[in-house]
């Protein structure tokens, strides 16, 4: 047998150094980790963190990593556990569009913040570089699994950039890693099902998943072994994830010259990735009618929105919940919902997504009308009581490469985001976080970031 795709990603993390970054790959994981960053703030005192914070913290052990604003101190893989939860809770962290909306960042930074923390002393620069190489893996696994097989890919996928980049900090060599992402794989879990469900174990995939990561580089780092043929095995990774679904030549196609986290989008709105493009044209039809500033959004007379027929069939016909949410995770993924929440307030923030009971946003969403697009781009159509109307196209969803937000944008949202922490934040606090993580190069020990947020 050939050796696995999985030496070939070992050797890369292992082999490359900072220098071996690109300019471009420098400027977007720094931006990566002010979004993940800001992410994991917000979503500090969502539900579900205090009682896996409760559970968590009494269950104790060696105060290796910081759990960041719940003043806890646990082993490694267990802050982890708590921090990728946090980022991954309000659901407004990075996706990759075109890999199945893979969340790398909270899995990836939570593991590499948890490993520079128990180590000490860990550069910014190191840092960076493990998250880059960590983003790298987990985009090129989701790449490769071509087929969406209800895998949350978040927390299936995400796993081998978690234990890459655990295991980039901890200096393992390319067996050790092999082994790490062996020790992955056997932990490689999470289904799509609790957002169908509504349940809290979205979050929780996301920490596990970093968790694993950490676990997986430390077992190896002590010489434990892993599966070594992790993708390609009779019993490996896509034969079993991802049978008749793949593309193995995706995991090292330019590898070492092109690094997949580059492409990953930053989310402008706090809910599922593919309601952004259509939350785009509504909030452009809103614009050009001027509700809000100058037009009452209670003049609104109708709003048809046109989709594809799975999009329809999925969001529109039948499901209340999809207009009537009754919890947190149910609203994220309420297309006519979330649309109404749009139109009324002009954004679609952590406040706008959870606040549930507005009357007027639930009203307009229960008037919505869904359409089979056919052929044609998807949009959103006001109607006014007067008459007036307005449409707006769907186009490359904000956030994306191709539409990217600046960073004025970007550190617009962690300062948002910061301000939906469980406890609060000095915006001087805030500033120099945010300051510090776009000048992560010239930080001299990671724990000076850390210290803000004890």
């Amino acid at each position: 047998m050939n050796k696995d795709p999985a030496w070939a990603l070992a050797e890369h993390v292992c082999g490359s150094g900072f220098a071996d970054l690109p300019t471009a790959t420098r400027a977007a994981t720094r931006n990566d980790i002010l979004d993940t960053f800001g992410c994991l703030l917000g979503g500090s005192g969502e539900p579900g963190i205090a009682e896996l914070a409760r559970v968590i913290g009494g269950w104790g052990g060696a105060q290796q990593s910081q759990v960041m604003l719940w003043q806890l101190r646990l082993p490694a893989p267990q802050a982890a556990l708590l921090n990728a939860s946090m980022a991954h809770a309000l659901d407004f962290d990075d996706t990759l569009d075109h890999g199945g909306s893979i969340h790398p960042g909270a899995s990836v930074l939570a593991a590499s913040l948890a490993v520079s923390d128990m180590l000490g002393g860990v550069p910014g620069e190191m840092l960076l570089l493990a998250i880059a190489l960590g983003l790298d893996v987990s985009c090129r696994v989701a790449l490769a699994s071509t087929v969406d097989r209800g895998w949350h890919r978040t927390a299936a996928m995400g796993v081998f950039g978690a234990a890459a980049a655990a295991g980039k900090l901890l200096g393992l060599n390319v067996e050790q890693m092999v082994n790490a992402l062996g020790i992955a794989f056997s932990q490689s879990a999470g289904n799509r099902q609790c957002i169908v469900d509504g349940a809290l174990t979205k979050r929780l995939q996301a920490g596990q998943a970093a968790s694993s990561g950490v676990f997986a580089a430390i077992l190896a780092a002590q010489g434990f072994t892993g599966a070594h043929n992790i993708f390609l095995g009779r019993f490996g990774f896509f034969e079993l994830y991802q049978p008749g679904g793949y593309d193995a030549a995706k995991l090292v196609d330019d590898l070492g010259r092109e690094f997949r986290g580059d492409q990953l989008s930053f989310k402008p709105y706090a809910c599922g990735r593919p309601q952004h493009a259509i939350l785009d044209a509504a909030i452009a039809a809103r614009g050009q009618l001027a509700l809000g500033p100058e037009v009452d959004p209670a003049e609104i007379a109708d709003v048809r929105v046109t989709a594809s027929p799975a999009t329809i069939a999925e969001q529109f016909n039948g499901a209340q919940h999809k207009r009537r949410p009754t919890q947190i995770v149910e609203a994220q993924f309420a297309l006519p919902y979330l649309i109404a929440a749009a139109l009324v307030h002009g954004r679609v923030g952590i406040r706008e997504v959870a606040d549930i009971h507005n009357a007027q946003v639930v009203s307009i969403a229960e008037t919505m009308l869904g359409i089979d697009a056919g052929q044609e781009a998807g949009g959103v159509t006001i109607r006014l009581r007067n008459g007036r109307t307005a449409t707006g196209r769907m186009g490359p969803p904000l956030g994306s490469p191709e539409n990217p937000l600046g960073i004025d944008q970007l550190e617009m949202k962690f300062a948002d985001c910061a301000r939906n922490a469980v406890r609060p934040l000095s915006d001087d606090a805030v500033r120099a976080a945010a300051h510090t993580i776009l000048h992560l190069e010239d930080l001299g020990d990671v724990s000076e970031l850390l210290r803000h947020f004890v």
